[in-house]
C-alpha cells in the first residue's frame, strides 16, 4: 500500500475552479449519504460530489474535499476528528482520509482496485471496505492505518459488501450475494457465519444500533425501497421499519440507541424508534453556479473520403437498420459510390452496378467507439482488426500519433480514426474531433469555451469536473446520482438544467452477462483475445431512462478495442435498453453527441457508406451484431474471412 499525503491547496475543485458567476445554495441532493459523528454530533455528507460538514442542529454546510474525482460515503472515525469516504474514477475506486481539523487528505488505497464502502472498525485504528482485489468478487478487507497493511476478512461464493462492525467491535455484519440471492450475514465473536434473512430482492447497507440488540437495513422492493429491521432475538425477527419515501441507498446512522438519522426525498432525516414521521435536518450548501453555453450546430471538422472506391455497388438484404427509425426497413437495394451512400430505394432490375445480393444479411450503419483505449502494434492488422468487429469509426483516447489515412486505403482498411486533444492544446489542432479532461488533470473554463466555439465537444472522465466546466460529454452513465425512485433533486436539477449533457456508457465488466460467450466468438478466437474485463461493479445499474442522452464508449473496460464495443453493447443491454437504443448508442446517438450527425451513424443519402452486415436480429437479440459477415467501410466489401486473414498474427518462424 502507498502512503500518499496530499494537501488540498492548488486541486481542482467542484464549481470553485475559477471566480464565481453567481452563487446558488442547496438545499437538496441527489442520493447522498449522511453520518453523524457521536462524540460531536456533526453530520457528514456527500453532495456533488464533494464531502460536506454540517453543524449538529443543521446549518450551514462547509466543503472540506477537493478530490477531482468524485467523493461519496463520508463515515465519521470514532474520535469525530477523521472522515473516511470513497473517492471513484472511470475504471477504479479509492479510499480516502481527510482530517477535519487540519484539511489533509490522504490517500489509502491505490492501483486500479475497486475499493468502496469504507467504514471503521470502532477502535479507529482499522478501515473496513469491500473489494474486488482478489478476483473472486467482492469480498470484505480491513485495512491497518499504522501499517497500511491490509487483509481479507471474508471469502464466500459471490459478493459481500456493506460490511459493518458492532458498536463493541465484536460482532461483524454484512450483505451476501449470488446469484440473484442475497442474505443479511452476521459473524458473532468466534462463532461461524450465519444468515438472519435471505430475499430475492435486493439487500443493502446493514447498520447496527449501539447496543447490538437489532440491524437496520434497505430492501429494493419492485415498487421501491423500504426500511427493515432485525431484532437479534433467537431466532431474529424481520420486522418493517419504515416505508412510503424515496429512501436513499446509504446506511442508517445512530447517535444513541434510540435515534438514527438517513438519507431520503432529497435531505437528511431523523427519527427515534418511537417517531412516526420524520424531523427535516435543513442545511444550506453554497456553491458557484455556471451557465453551460450553448452547443454549436456540427463540429468543424467535415470528414472526407481520401481514396474512395471506383466501383459503384448496391447492397441488397432481406432488411436494413438505418440507425433514425425504431424498427427495420426491409427489401430494399443501398446504392453506394465514390464512398457515399447515393440512394435507398425498393429493389429492382439494376445494370449501373455491381450487386452484392446478401441474402437474409441485416444491414447496419457501421458501429462508432465514443471514447476508447487503442493500443496498435501492427497498424495494417490492427486496422483490419477492427473492422473484423464492425468498428467503422473510433475515437482513440490513447494513438495521437497513427496517422488516420493509414486505414483509408483498400490495401490496409481499417476504421475511420478520430483523433483527440487534451483541452489545454490549441483549439486548432488539426483533425480533433473531442477536447478531454482526464480523470487526473486540470481544465480551464476559457479552455473549454474555445473548443466548444469551434464545434467540438469537450469531454470529462470525472462527472465532478464536468459539471464544474460545463462540458458535453461525461464519461461513466453509472455515475451521475439519481435516486431510487428515479428522481433527480435540487443538486442535479440544477447543474443539468442549463443545456443537454451526453452521457458515455462505459459499462462493461467481468460481471457483464454474455461475455464468455463474446470470448467464444471467431474473431476472439481468430485472434487471440481472451483478457477479461476487470470487476468495477457490485450490480449493473439500470439507465434505461437514460437512453436518448447516451452513447457507446468501451475505454473503462479494459477489454481490447473491438471486443470492447460488443462488450459494451451486452452491458447496455442488460442496464435495460431496446435493441434500437443499443445499436443507436453506437451510431446516430454517438454521431450527434460526437457534432457528426449526417455523416456516419447512419444509413441515408449523402452519410458515408460504412455498414456492418450481420445474420440474425440484433434488435431483439444485441449478442447477433457480433454475428458479422461482411463490412463497408468508404464503399469497399470485405467479407468478415478476408479481414480475419489480414488480421491474424503470423505464425512463429524458426
Amino acid at each position: 500500500m502507498q502512503h500518499i499525503v496530499r494537501r488540498t491547496t492548488l486541486i481542482l475543485v467542484l464549481l470553485c475552479a475559477l471566480p464565481a458567476q453567481s452563487q446558488l445554495v442547496l438545499s437538496e441532493g441527489t442520493n447522498i449519504a449522511v453520518d453523524v459523528s457521536r462524540s460531536s454530533g456533526m453530520f457528514a455528507t456527500d453532495l456533488l460530489g464533494s464531502i460536506w460538514i454540517i453543524p449538529a442542529r443543521g446549518g450551514d454546510a462547509q466543503r472540506i474535499s477537493h478530490n477531482v474525482l468524485p467523493a461519496k460515503a463520508p463515515r465519521w472515525s470514532p474520535d469525530g476528528r477523521f472522515l473516511v469516504y470513497q473517492a471513484a474514477a472511470p475504471t477504479n475506486s479509492q479510499l480516502w482520509m481527510i482530517d477535519v481539523n487540519s484539511g489533509e487528505s490522504e490517500q489509502l488505497s491505490a492501483g486500479q482496485y475497486v475499493d468502496q464502502q469504507p467504514s471503521w472498525h470502532p477502535d479507529g485504528d482499522r478501515i473496513l471496505f469491500s473489494s474486488e482485489r482478489s478476483d473472486t468478487g467482492f469480498d470484505l478487507w480491513e485495512l491497518d492505518l499504522k501499517s497500511r497493511l491490509v487483509w481479507r476478512i471474508s471469502n464466500l461464493p459471490g459478493d459481500e459488501t456493506d460490511g459493518a462492525w458492532s458498536a463493541n467491535g465484536r460482532h461483524l455484519a454484512w450483505v451476501h450475494r449470488r446469484g440473484n440471492q442475497w442474505s443479511l450475514m452476521r459473524r458473532r465473536f468466534g462463532q461461524p457465519d450465519e444468515v438472519l434473512f435471505e430475499s430475492a430482492e435486493p439487500l443493502h447497507v446493514p447498520s447496527w444500533r449501539p447496543d447490538g440488540t437489532l440491524l437496520t437495513f434497505l430492501q429494493q422492493k419492485p415498487d421501491g425501497v423500504v426500511a427493515q429491521m432485525a431484532i437479534l432475538s433467537d431466532p431474529p425477527l424481520i420486522r418493517p421499519l419504515m416505508s412510503g419515501e424515496d429512501y436513499f441507498i446509504a446506511p442508517l446512522s445512530w447517535l444513541d440507541r434510540q435515534r438514527y438519522f438517513y438519507t431520503a426525498d432529497g435531505g437528511i432525516r431523523s427519527r427515534s424508534l418511537d417517531d412516526r414521521n420524520p424531523t427535516r435536518i435543513r442545511f444550506a450548501a453554497a456553491v458557484e453556479n455556471r451557465d453551460r453555453l450553448p452547443q454549436a450546430d456540427a463540429n468543424a471538422q467535415q470528414l472526407q473520403i481520401s481514396t474512395p472506391s471506383g466501383e459503384r455497388l448496391i447492397i441488397r438484404s432481406a432488411r436494413l437498420f438505418d440507425g433514425r427509425a425504431d424498427d427495420y426497413r426491409y427489401e430494399l437495394d443501398i446504392v453506394i459510390g465514390d464512398g457515399r451512400i447515393l440512394s435507398i430505394g425498393p429493389r429492382r432490375e439494376r445494370e449501373d452496378g455491381i450487386i452484392l445480393d446478401m441474402g437474409g444479411a441485416t444491414v447496419l450503419p457501421g458501429f462508432i467507439d465514443s471514447y476508447s483505449s487503442l493500443r496498435v502494434e501492427d497498424p495494417a492488422r490492427t486496422g483490419a482488426e477492427l473492422l473484423s468487429y464492425g468498428v467503422t469509426a473510433i475515437v482513440a483516447a490513447d494513438m495521437t500519433t497513427l496517422d488516420p489515412l493509414l486505414w483509408e486505403t483498400e490495401a490496409t482498411p481499417g476504421p475511420r480514426l478520430l483523433h483527440v486533444a487534451a483541452i489545454n492544446d490549441s483549439p486548432r489542432a488539426a483533425g480533433a474531433v473531442v477536447a478531454i479532461v482526464p480523470a487526473s488533470g486540470h481544465g480551464n473554463r476559457a479552455a473549454l469555451e474555445a473548443w466548444q466555439a469551434l464545434g467540438v465537444p469537450v469531454l470529462a472522465e470525472s462527472w465532478t469536473t464536468g459539471l464544474s466546466l460545463g462540458a458535453d460529454l461525461l464519461l461513466g452513465a453509472d455515475t451521475l446520482p439519481t435516486s431510487p425512485r428515479g428522481r433527480r433533486y435540487q443538486d442535479m436539477q440544477v447543474v443539468m438544467g442549463h443545456g443537454p449533457i451526453t452521457l458515455m456508457s462505459g459499462l462493461a465488466d467481468a460481471t457483464t452477462p454474455g461475455l464468455s460467450e463474446l470470448l467464444q466468438s471467431r474473431q476472439a478466437l481468430h485472434l487471440g483475445h481472451r483478457g477479461l474485463a476487470m470487476r468495477r461493479f457490485a450490480g449493473m445499474p439500470d439507465i434505461s431512462e437514460r437512453a436518448a442522452a447516451l452513447v457507446l464508449a468501451s475505454k473503462p473496460s479494459g477489454l481490447p478495442a473491438g471486443l470492447a464495443l460488443h462488450a459494451e453493447f451486452r452491458a447496455l443491454d442488460a442496464a435495460g435498453l431496446a435493441g434500437d437504443q443499443v445499436l443507436k448508442a453506437a451510431g446516430t446517438h454517438a454521431a450527434t453527441a460526437l457534432r457528426l450527425q449526417g455523416q456516419v451513424g447512419e444509413i441515408a443519402p449523402g452519410a458515408l457508406a460504412d455498414l456492418v452486415l450481420v445474420s440474425g436480429d440484433p434488435m431483439s437479440r444485441v449478442a447477433d451484431a457480433m454475428n458479422i459477415v461482411a463490412v463497408v467501410r468508404n464503399g469497399r466489401f470485405y467479407s468478415l474471412i478476408s479481414l480475419l486473414e489480414r488480421a491474424a498474427v503470423p505464425a512463429n518462424v524458426e
